[in-house]
């Protein structure tokens, strides 16, 4: 993974994090010893010769300088592996206190080049770190904070990195690197889910801290009409001018977000609102009027827009687009098929910004102007993987119905998998129940279990009572079944004794009904979702579900609704090229293809109840018991002199 940031840590070093650290304390200063370095790639004498040149004629602290800065050099060519043989070349070479810093610096940012993060942090939080700071440059100052935030980056752990650079903004002499940092603050903070950026603001103890993430939550937050978004932003601005921190973030971040916040002056709506896709063309239809309309009742200036059902115009939706522009359209939404948009490739001219409803794997398309949005189900497949990965999950099983969809699925996660070094232990596709208890038994070596016992009471000459125990190489199960098939799988896990195995899903096995008695069967499952389904979309979700629809067609409608929202923000898709912009359908990013992915909220089913996963408390990871249910507590018999011992083999 490439870095463009400089090195860096916190001001003062104070603030180091050293407990966890198995780094060993800076080892005592040796003489100086001979350095050999690989001989460079290119004959004519160029800067790291030169400063390896002047090292040979100068005292030892000079020469150790000269070295360091030759060394810097190669790490900001890329050449990471003459850097590190130079730096190791002066490892046991006597060190002052500020140089051992900057060569740990040095060696943290070449970790992070070579895909080592947890490793560079490690260093950077040795405490002898601490220790030898005490009289380093306010420059190597804010190198080791820059370096240490670029390996919380890395690791996934955005919040902490963006701390790490808002704490070191007003350190910054050079004002190129503080509008530099400052948007990388911004663009970090694009990383964090929505709900946790708001328990931050919540939680923030500086006011420096609190204005970068109120500015990330406010331009970010696509709820707001453009309007209100715009008045929030200049209240920020005005509430923070007097924060010299914050001043790259006033004076030049808020205005260009607020450049880019436009409403279009017409739109059109172009739907199949006839046909086979009707049914899903007026779900879309429906939640972008139920967002124009909420708009109009908090005070917005919606633009006035026409909807054309691309099914009853003669030339279908070639004409109905070239329409709509002559008519004065600035940004149409449309199309809503895959065959409509491939018009697109073909002899149609985009003409104005256009939000395609859909999306072409098969035929990607990639057009200036063109932004496709859809409900691509690889989304969340990506986002299982990443999360698995990043909770150090290796090996998993994957559970899916018999669908081409489903299928699908299991290719794109595979794909994902083995990109990240996962295991998938086995495939398993839901047809009949008792076969599939067959094959899932025979995945989970439950079986083993059984003959380790009977094996283990031949031995002893005496039976025991005893629980098979399932494979416990198994970090988790993925999930890929309609609701129907998923509800089967729970119980089924738990009567295998592998009720305490984490079962991941995608959306697709939540079919999002309130008071579904048979969702008590998912109990414990988590899975990915659209924010359409949390209680920040409470108030609309009431007033699409008081029209009619309720269930699976809702995210249809969240579709709608959040079109309506990007009319006048897809300016801010591709500011900072790291937009997690809060929609209804997820957090939202755009690809330098013209593809619009979504990032969905995590939710858990508990007591047949789906809840965002961190609005519930913690609980204890439930218990396997044999013809039970994993989440249901099951009666112990009471143990008596003469009841067989429990033995788990």
């Amino acid at each position: 993974m490439k870095h463009t940031a400089r090195p860096s840590l916190l001001l003062g070093i104070a603030l180091l994090m050293c407990a966890c650290s198995q780094q060993p304390d800076r080892p005592p200063k040796e003489a100086a010893s001979p350095v050999v370095v690989a001989p460079a790639p290119q004959t004519p004498v160029d800067e790291v010769q030169r400063l390896l040149a002047r090292a040979a004629r100068s005292d030892p602290a000079t020469a150790n300088d000269l070295r360091l800065d030759a060394a810097t050099e190669l790490a900001d060519r890329g050449d990471t592996v003459r850097a590190r043989e130079l730096l190791a070349s002066i490892e046991g070479a006597r060190l002052e206190g500020p140089q051992w810093v900057r060569h740990q610096v040095l060696l943290a940012r070449i970790d992070i080049e070579d895909a080592a993060p947890a490793t560079a942090l490690a260093r950077l939080d040795n405490p002898a770190m601490q220790t030898e700071s005490a009289g380093i440059t306010r420059a190597t100052q804010v190198d080791l904070a820059l370096v240490r935030a670029d390996a919380l980056q890395a690791l996934n752990r955005p919040v902490e990195s963006a701390r790490e650079r808002s704490l070191i903004q007003a350190w910054m002499s050079d004002e190129q690197q503080r509008r530099a940092n400052a948007r990388a603050i911004l663009a970090t903070l694009s990383q964090v889910d929505m709900g946790e950026l708001g328990h931050e603001i919540g939680s923030a103890t500086s006011d420096d801290w609190r204005g970068w993430l109120e500015l990330a939550s406010i331009w970010r937050d696509l709820r707001p009409g453009p309007n209100a978004q715009r008045a929030e932003l200049q209240n920020w601005q005005q509430r923070n001018a007097l924060i010299p921190s914050l001043e790259p973030a006033y004076r030049e971040l808020a205005p260009e977000i607020l450049e880019r916040i436009k409403q279009p002056r017409r739109i059109a709506l172009l739907l199949p609102l006839g046909g086979a896709a009707g049914a899903g063309a007026h779900a879309v239809l429906h939640g972008y009027l139920a967002e124009h309309y909420r708009q109009l009742q908090a005070g917005e200036s919606a633009p006035p827009f026409a909807v054309i059902d691309t099914t009853s115009t003669e030339g279908g939706f070639p004409a109905a687009y070239n329409a709509a522009v002559s008519d004065g359209a600035e940004l149409v939404i449309g199309p809503l098929l895959k065959e409509d948009l491939q018009a697109f490739a073909g002899n149609l001219e985009l003409q104005v910004p256009t939000i395609a409803l859909n999306f072409d794997n098969e035929n990607p398309l990639a057009l200036p102007k063109l932004y496709q949005f859809g409900l691509d189900a690889g989304d969340e497949v990506a986002q299982l993987a990443r999360e698995a990965d990043n909770r150090n999950l290796h090996r998993t099983l994957l559970l899916a119905d018999a669908s081409p969809r489903a299928r699908r699925q299991v290719e794109d996660f595979n794909k994902q998998w083995r990109a990240r070094n996962g295991v998938v232990l086995d495939t398993l596709y839901l047809g009949d129940l008792n076969d599939y208890r067959v094959q899932l038994e025979r995945t989970l070596l439950v079986a083993q279990s059984r003959e380790r016992s009977d094996m283990l009471a031949r031995t002893l000459g005496f039976k025991f009572e005893s629980e098979p125990r399932r494979r416990q190489d198994l970090d988790f199960a993925v999930l890929l079944a309609d609701p129907v098939a998923a509800r089967s799988v729970r119980p089924l896990l738990s009567f295998l004794y592998a009720g305490d195995l984490p079962l991941w899903a995608t959306s697709e096995s939540n079919a999002a009904v309130a008071g579904n008695r048979s969702d008590q069967d998912l109990e414990a499952l988590r899975f990915i979702d659209m924010p359409w389904f949390s209680s920040a979309e409470a108030t609309l979700r009431r007033s699409i579900q008081a029209a009619g629809y309720s269930g699976a067609i809702e995210r249809l409608v969240a579709l709608g609704v959040d079109a309506s929202r990007l009319q006048s923000r897809v300016g801010l898709l591709t500011w900072l090229n790291e937009a997690g912009l809060g929609g209804a359908t997820g957090e939202l990013s755009l690809d330098t293809q013209g593809r619009i992915h979504r990032r969905g909220q995590w939710y858990v089913f508990a007591d047949g109840t789906a809840s965002p996963e961190k609005a519930r408390p913690e609980t204890p990871d439930p218990s396997s018991t044999e013809g039970g249910t994993a989440w249901q507590p099951q009666e112990q018999a009471p143990q008596t002199r003469d009841a067989p011992p429990r033995i788990t083999p």
